[in-house]
């Protein structure tokens, strides 16, 4: 090759390795993906430490921006996924995801549940296996995880509503890698009541958890006569089978007035049940008004009050199905089952998806019964009163009231300083929280939206009284702290 030949050759070469390393830079990440439906992965995703107890399905983004679950492989044409759970099933140091979804073409049929599994050897997640649940409505979906025979391993519970507005569950079961499939279905229950799974807390080590059905009489003119079936997991043919059942004896309520309540109109329950409710006495008093008019729920007692946004009502056959979320936590969805037990009483059935794994909050389940109407939560809060009055800090002091409001004034500086807003306190898991709210000025103090502080709150209570907050992120992931100096509250 001569020397011309050879730089002209050089400069061909050069061109070449630029234009790859251009395209590389400029072109979009997924430009030399495959087309098909098993999506690329660049990593493996190492799993999050699973707790003890129950975890809970990653959801849609909230009202407050929080990030969406993604999914690990891409569905086929006309299927829209309704929830997913990703955690490291089968102790292989990979994730895998189950996800549910619906096909859209098809009104009112099942949802399903598919399995996504890792194949480190191509890097690529693929579908393993696919089985249909028995609730229809993804409004009403909740998705999550339980050791319910009690050996460590994993059960999938899918539990809604149907189109005839039956409650639903329906539990998938992890089989070892020796098995054919990767789950086995152990249980499906479909009711015109409710359904219950036994609390984990609550068991010997080692036992299954019993699930029940609570549903009517039949057999019985009172339309409110129920019938509890209990169910227990049999280890020889691995299904749950009836173990016992029991008659409730429900209230005796004219039965036209049942009629109305219970017509399947959700507006004509939704006015019923307006108002505040109670169960417990003394200081175990716990409250939860129902607000129709600003679609609120609010869950009070000495401890703390949680605000929740009414989003939609499903009628049952005894009542109501509500879904919520969290004002103040907006990746924290609760859904309440109301059930009618008597013209002054309600039962609550309270599912709380919780993002944070936290575990369930089920201290609000039971019969409630309706407070006398010249009693009002507000009136409730000045009797016990979790947190009232002014507190001294680094910088000023801020008051807070008794509606929900709150007020800092600075020791020092300008007017414009000053700040008032909304607080409330919350808990998640075994933390209590408080949010501050308040409007974001421009320059020119336009208002611009709401500005949200979280602070996780350590109480002492001698003389004077103090109260602690540090600054924290609240998200999918969970609780971050900020790493900001603690500002001490000191009561006056």
């Amino acid at each position: 090759m001569t020397r011309g030949h050879f730089k002209v050759f050089t400069i061909v070469v050069f061109l070449l390795t630029a234009g790859g390393i251009g395209a590389l830079v400029f072109l979009p990440r997924d430009f030399f993906s495959p087309k098909d439906k098993e999506v690329q992965q660049t990593k493996v995703v190492i799993p999050q430490t699973v707790g003890a107890g129950r975890e809970f399905a990653d959801g849609q983004q909230g009202q407050g921006g929080e990030e969406i679950q993604a999914l690990r492989l891409s569905l086929d044409e006309g299927e829209s996924s309704v929830a997913a759970l990703t955690r490291d099933f089968d102790g292989d140091s990979f994730e895998e995801q189950v996800i549910a979804y619906r096909r859209l073409q098809e009104i009112d049929a099942a949802i399903f549940v598919t399995y996504a599994e890792f194949d480190s050897t191509r890097g690529i997640y693929r579908r393993r296996w696919n089985a249909p649940a028995a609730a229809t409505r993804p409004g009403t979906l909740i998705l999550y995880t339980e050791d319910l025979i009690g050996d460590g391993g994993i059960c999938v519970l899918v539990a809604g509503m149907n189109g005839a507005g039956e409650q639903t569950l329906t539990v998938f079961r992890k089989n070892d890698l020796s098995g054919t499939e990767p789950f086995s279905k152990i249980a499906e229950f479909l009711i015109e009541g409710s359904i219950t799974v036994e609390e984990p807390n609550s068991r010997n080590r080692g036992r299954s958890l019993s699930i029940a059905t609570y549903g009517r009489d039949y057999e019985s003119a009172n339309i409110m006569d129920q019938i509890e079936v209990t169910y227990t997991y049999n280890q020889v043919n691995g299904l749950y089978e009836q173990s016992r059942v029991v008659k409730i004896p429900g209230a005796q309520i004219e039965q036209r007035r049942l009629r109305e309540l219970l017509n399947g109109n959700p507006g004509q329950f939704e006015s019923f049940i307006d108002g505040l409710w109670y169960q417990g006495e003394g200081e175990q008093k716990k409250y939860v008004h129902f607000n129709a008019a600003d679609r609120e729920l609010i869950f009070y007692n000495n401890q703390s009050e949680e605000v929740f946004n009414w989003q939609d009502s499903t009628p049952t056959r005894f009542g109501l199905h509500i879904n919520s979320r969290n004002v103040s936590l907006t990746t924290l969805r609760r859904t309440v089952n109301v059930e009618l037990a008597g013209l002054e009483n309600i039962r609550l059935r309270v599912y709380q998806d919780v993002y944070l794994r936290s575990g369930p909050n089920t201290i609000w389940d039971g019969s409630y019964q309706r407070v006398q109407a010249a009693e009002t939560l507000q009136d409730i809060r000045k009797a016990a009163p979790y947190l009232n009055g002014s507190f001294k800090g680094p910088d000023g002091t801020i008051t807070f009231y008794l509606n929900g409001s709150y007020e800092l004034t600075p020791f020092a500086g300008p007017p414009e300083l000053s700040r008032r807003g909304q607080y409330v306190f919350f808990n998640a898991g075994e933390e209590e929280l408080l949010e501050l709210r308040h409007e974001k000025r421009t320059e020119s103090q336009e208002t611009e939206g709401l500005d949200r502080e979280t602070f996780r709150v350590t109480r002492n209570s001698e003389t004077p009284e103090t109260v602690t907050l540090t600054r924290v992120r609240i998200s999918t992931r969970g609780m971050q702290d900020m790493h900001e100096p603690a500002i001490v509250l000191t009561g006056n």
